[in-house]
């Protein structure tokens, strides 16, 4: 991508260096310059070399980028790629189930960040059954030893594909002609966590080969993973009941890639590549639930303001009942990539063409809810949240560790009754896209202009989800025999404790396995919920036109990018089968981008970006049709609608940035750059009291007697005010010559909405976000990394701290809006190399094994509204996984 129209030898003649596979860097000379073609490619390897090579993509770029590149085959700095992206200045990562799958750049939020394949989107569905259907890529699903290297593009240009406010990573494979010959790499690695006690294998493999003339190649790589996983922690869902939660997953996670490369002369190649990637998710919640009693004197609050004649949340007070929960899940995720890209070479001229096919399916395929028969009495308990943290006192005579869901006369080993209906499901989603992209560069022997190049891109997407219920041969009164009884008695079935909540508690462990294949007996077929049908079709053209200009000391681009989409949502109107209906929607964007680098010294940069960038809505957020929760729970009146819009526009920001680069030395710099993004276009949620009309035209359920009169809340999506991001960067980076170096960023990012109220289209005064604030979702205030390494012929350790300051998590459905308290990881990576062909590794992620923690943050206060400012919402441990392996490369 960056700068491809200088040669290797040009290259070398600037900084003297050329490295081996995955560096994706390059250089700008003088177009004066008089070099040999044949100059002498040095292989160098090593954590430093690596740095530099990374160094060196971000110098002689012409936009403002960054890059992780790997020095050598499976030697990417992390297991996730996710995890060392956090490592570069203005990133973030997001990861609620103790790995990281979401990235966000420069406070704009995950859903913000683009991220490709070799330039491409790869289509992605999640696997947790509460995951939306989004745009982003799911980090967990990639394994780092696929990966020769990434480029993250903070500015924009008019031949990266659009889509990233925020920024887009590109991830770059590796293909067979730029490896020698009969290259082999195995590595065998075991892993723990201290979460769940569980030690775990994986393997990886790859073999390269090409033919004497080094014209004719292919690449064969594996990996194979699994990952025991657990999170304990409390979660509150006032002010109904909190209580501590566990969650027990298996990742059996595996990749395969094929690469096959062709170049019959010095002009002409051919690429083939494919890429499979899968992984099994089966997991469990469990759950002890404690309810609240009823307020009485000895109730304490929280009050808005200080003030105790604003409306209260109680903190502390008596309890009611216990019951514990089972989720028991079956989920997947399986994403394939396939393209194949032709280049050609003129004399002043290149033509690339590449076209392809993304497939994805996922999600959960089989859930079940288990709750106890009956509940347990502990009003005699209390419960206090005035600490911030969910404490329990609960009444003599009564354990967790040993308490038996559901005993009765009946019953008397205890029992769950298996929720049916709605509550026995499976929730599939896939994910698709064909494209055709063509870009073609024309070389101009001109003093400014180097030369023009235009390009277009045409992409057919469609993404799904859906919700089936497997259906029962239920036994009732007046069918008794030769049918399904869903109450599972537990006798026999006890194994174990299972550990759960933030503070070292137990409840009983039963046979999951056994509970699904009871469950699994009983269905019969199952049926479409045809309300939650959701389907996007998209088509998405995009055609550009960028010339690239330098100089005697200057350099950059500048450039036009039009993109054009066609949308429509296909859904069931009111749930029936024969109201098959189809809402379109269209809408394009004008995207200008201007990059300009100017060398102050020989050693100095000046750097001025501006552009307007765009992200297309996500999908979740365009399907139509009704989402309802808060049907059939304990809590009253919080039935909620959520409702989805394919006539919404995306966000743009007009963005720009300056910034000045010294590297005092080949391997070290100091950069400083201001940045700011003028966002337009947020998503915003209106929250209306559902009015009788509603009711009929959505079709909704009636409600219990127990609940208000249409006691449903909408909540609609629609495009609302914009905001602005603006911050600073700061990077150092410095290799002190004697084996030892260091790497400190930090970002400072204020991020906020226009307005906290604005009127809507129905002329009703609405909050930009639900919550009150105006600081915008996943966008920390600031964030930091320091990292010291040490590196000689034998050995190498990295020890790096990475931390982020709080930041704002907003969710439909029951999760809603919080904050997220700043967190902070230290990790560890060592390697001993054995001889040049054998390494020895040992890493550590999260060592201090710190813990996340977030609270309610509206601006208002609420009675018995748990998400009311400073309320302890949830608190989950994080796992210290420890990992030891060996790898082999010939």
């Amino acid at each position: 991508m960056l700068a491809n129209n200088f040669k290797k030898s040009l290259l070398a003649a600037n900084i003297g260096l050329a490295f081996t596979a995955g560096v994706s860097g390059v250089a700008v000379a003088d177009s004066g310059t008089q070099v040999k073609e044949d100059v002498e490619v040095i292989e160098v390897r090593g954590i430093r070399r690596s740095l530099e090579a990374s160094l060196n993509t971000k110098r002689f770029a012409d936009g403002v980028v960054d890059a992780i590149t790997a020095e050598d085959i499976g030697k990417f700095p992390d297991k996730n790629i996710a995890e060392s992206l956090k490592r570069v200045p203005g990133i973030t990562i997001q990861g609620q189930f103790g790995e990281g799958d979401a990235v966000s750049i420069r406070g704009a939020g995950a859903d913000f960040t683009k991220t490709t394949l070799n330039g491409q989107n790869v289509a992605s569905t999640g696997w947790f059954v509460l995951e939306p259907a989004k745009r982003s890529f799911n980090y967990t699903l990639l394994p780092s030893e696929l990966v020769g290297g990434l480029e993250v593009y903070k500015s924009s240009q008019a031949d990266i594909i659009e889509g990233g406010v925020g920024g887009t990573v590109i991830v770059n494979t590796r293909t067979p002609l730029e490896l020698d010959a009969n290259t082999i790499y195995g590595s065998l690695e075991f892993s723990h966590s201290d979460d769940s006690g569980e030690t775990d294998p994986q393997f990886s493999g790859m073999y390269s080969w090409k033919n004497d003339n080094e014209n004719l190649g292919f690449l064969f790589s594996a990996v194979q993973q699994t990952r025991q996983l657990q999170r304990q922690g409390n979660e509150a869902f006032w002010a109904w009941g909190s209580g501590p939660v566990g969650f027990e997953q298996e990742r059996e996670r595996s990749a395969f890639t094929t690469a096959i490369e062709y170049a019959p002369t010095d002009s002409l190649s051919f690429v083939v590549n494919y890429i499979d990637m899968k992984m099994e998710a089966n997991n469990t919640n469990y759950a002890m639930w404690l309810t609240r009693g009823a307020d009485d004197a000895t109730t304490a609050y929280i009050h808005g303001n200080g003030s105790e004649a604003t409306p209260g949340v109680p903190v502390a007070g008596a309890m009611n009942v216990a019951f514990s929960q089972m989720r028991p899940r079956e989920a997947t995720m399986n994403s394939d990539y396939l393209d194949f890209k032709v280049e050609y070479a003129g004399d002043n001229y290149k033509l690339e063409l590449v076209f392809g096919e993304t497939t994805s399916s996922g999600g959960t395929d089989f859930e079940m809810v288990m709750n106890p028969n009956s509940n347990a009495d502990i009003s005699a308990g209390t419960y206090d949240f005035t600490s911030g943290h969910h404490k329990w006192n609960l009444p003599e005579g009564f354990d967790l560790a040993t308490y038996t869901p559901g005993v009765t006369d009946a019953t008397p080993h205890g029992a769950f009754a298996m929720g049916t209906g709605s509550n026995f499901n499976a929730t599939p989603k896939t994910d698709e896209e064909q494209f055709i992209q063509a870009d073609f560069e024309y070389m101009l022997d001109h003093d400014f202009i180097n030369s023009v190049k235009v390009g277009f891109r045409y992409a057919e997407h469609e993404a799904t989800s859906r919700r089936f219920e497997f259906n029962q041969n239920l036994c009732s009164d007046d069918v008794t025999t030769g049918c399904f009884n869903p109450v599972y008695v537990l006798d026999g079935t006890d194994h174990g404790t299972f550990d759960v909540g933030a503070d070292d508690l137990q409840i009983r462990r039963y046979d999951i396995d056994a509970m699904k294949s009871w469950a699994k007996s009983s269905i019969q077929g199952r049926t479409e919920d045809f309300g939650a049908y959701s389907h996007i079709e998209e088509e998405n053209t995009s055609v550009y036109v960028m010339a690239k200009y330098s100089g005697e000391n200057y350099r950059g681009n500048f450039g036009i990018r039009y993109a054009q989409t066609d949308a429509s949502s296909i859904y069931y109107k009111e749930g029936l089968a024969n109201q098959r209906t189809v809402e379109a929607a269209d809408y394009s964007e004008v995207l200008p981008s201007f990059n300009f680098a100017y060398d102050l010294a020989d050693d100095k940069i000046l750097r001025v970006a501006a552009s307007k960038v765009m992200t297309r809505p996500q999908y979740n957020d365009m399907y139509f049709n009704p989402s309802l929760s808060g049907v059939n729970n304990e809590q009253n009146d919080d039935q909620r609608v959520a409702l989805g819009n394919p006539g919404l526009v995306p966000f743009t920001a007009n963005q720009a940035e300056v910034g000045i680069e010294w590297y005092f030395n080949s391997s070290s710099l100091l950069a400083l750059t201001a940045f700011v993004k003028d966002v337009d276009n947020f998503i915003v949620i209106n929250r209306r009291d559902a009015t009788a009309d509603d009711i009929t035209r959505l079709g909704l359920p009636t409600l219990p007697d127990r609940e208000a009169v249409n006691g449903w809340t909408i909540e609609e999506n629609f495009n609302g005010p914009g905001g602005k991001v603006q911050g600073i960067e700061f990077q150092y980076q410095q290799d002190f010559g004697n084996g030892f170096g260091s790497m400190v960023n930090y970002t400072y990012t204020k991020g906020e909405a226009d307005t906290t109220e604005f009127t809507n289209g129905n002329g009703e005064v609405t909050r930009v976000f639900t919550d009150g604030n105006i600081e915008l979702s996943d966008s920390s205030k600031y964030a930091y990394n320091v990292t010291g390494y040490y590196e000689n012929d034998l050995f190498y350790a990295r020890l790096s701290y990475n931390y982020r300051s709080s930041y704002m998590i907003r969710e439909t459905g029951g999760y809603g809006n919080r904050l997220h308290e700043g967190f902070g990881s230290v990790d560890l990576s060592t390697v001993y190399h054995v001889n040049d062909n054998i390494d020895i590794k040992f890493d550590v992620v999260n060592l201090t094994g710190e813990s996340a923690e977030q609270y309610g943050n509206n601006a208002y206060i609420e009675a018995n509204n748990g998400f009311s400012d400073g309320f302890p919402l949830y608190e989950y441990e994080q796992a210290t996984r420890y990992s030891l392996g060996v790898s082999v490369r010939y």
